[in-house]
């Protein structure tokens, strides 16, 4: 293997030999370093005797380049060309980050309520890039805990130690029931009426059934429910068969049909709060501060 000799020299060094170089003097090399003349010296001066070889010729009216100092300043002049080019696109990249904006967002939030506010965003900050990314709820919070995402927008049950919840709006639930269910001609239903039937949850909604279950258990019943991890996937079994779901009720309004009713609880209500979540540990840069602040400032429940 090529053995390449210890450099022990610095950079501002060599950096300050080609501008004593560049300017053909010492005192104005100074002023363009902002140094003394007497440090600019000293560091040609240090630079020569790690190298061992005389690099400028000075007299009362020029400075030149010896012939070892030509051969240093062709090497060098290549070598911190490709130097800065790297450092270039490392500062570019840094301002591209600082000026990017990535946003997780349960699909039902992603559809209905952020496109709009990432239009007025964009056109307040033409030069913030926003990416709006929607997945469900599990990867939303492993993308914000990660960093991958910026900022999640979603539901949220319960407290989580490395997320920062903000709370955004509160939306009522509702009970959706198949319109051939015995049940769908009632405008309003109470929690006894509905314990004789089978309902179904998506997954994430374990404090809704934990409540539920605790209303039941006071005159006697027992909650039948089984889950559903996407909406869909839920929608599909309401439709199937004739077990009912409750859902936020834009929700359950923008995916209504005729083969499904929404019926109102009288005597239990429940509400779905939305907010934006950041890691706990995280340094949000400007543009991240100032569309959580726009996402605050105009997200309005649409029903």
């Amino acid at each position: 293997m090529n053995r390449h000799p210890q450099l022990r020299f610095h950079l501002p060094e060599l950096e300050t030999f080609l501008v004593v170089l560049e300017e053909g003097s010492f005192s104005r090399a100074a002023e363009r370093l902002c140094v003394s003349q007497p440090s600019v010296s000293s560091r040609v001066k240090r630079l020569e005797d790690v190298l061992r070889v005389k690099l400028i010729e000075r007299t009362t009216r020029s400075v030149q380049a010896t012939e070892d100092g030509e051969l240093l300043r062709n090497a060098a002049h290549e070598a911190l060309a490709g130097l800065y080019a790297v450092l270039g696109q490392f500062r570019d990249r840094s301002e591209a980050a600082r000026n990017r904006v990535v946003i997780a967002a349960t699909p039902m939030l992603a559809a209905t309520y952020l496109p709009t506010i990432i239009h007025s965003y964009s056109e307040r900050f033409p030069d913030v890039q926003v990416v709006l990314r929607d997945m469900p709820f599990d990867a939303l919070l492993k993308a914000v805990g990660d960093g991958s995402a910026d900022i999640g927008v979603t539901a949220v049950d319960g407290d989580y130690d490395n997320l920062q919840f903000q709370p955004l709006a509160e939306e009522p639930v509702v009970l959706v029931v198949p319109a051939n269910h015995p049940l769908a001609a009632q405008q309003r239903v109470t929690l006894e009426m509905i314990s004789r039937h089978r309902m179904i949850f998506l997954d994430r909604y374990t404090n809704l059934r934990e409540r539920l279950a605790g209303e039941f258990a006071r005159f006697g019943a027992v909650l039948e429910a089984s889950t559903a991890s996407t909406l869909p996937t839920l929608i599909g079994m309401v439709d199937a068969g004739r077990c009912m779901a409750f859902l936020p009720r834009s929700m359950a309004q923008i995916n209504a049909r005729e083969t499904r009713t929404l019926v109102e609880l009288a005597d239990f209500k429940a509400v779905r709060s939305y907010g934006s979540i950041i890691a706990r540990r995280s340094v949000p840069t400007a543009a991240v501060k100032s569309f959580r602040d726009h996402l605050h400032q105009h997200f309005e429940p649409q029903v």
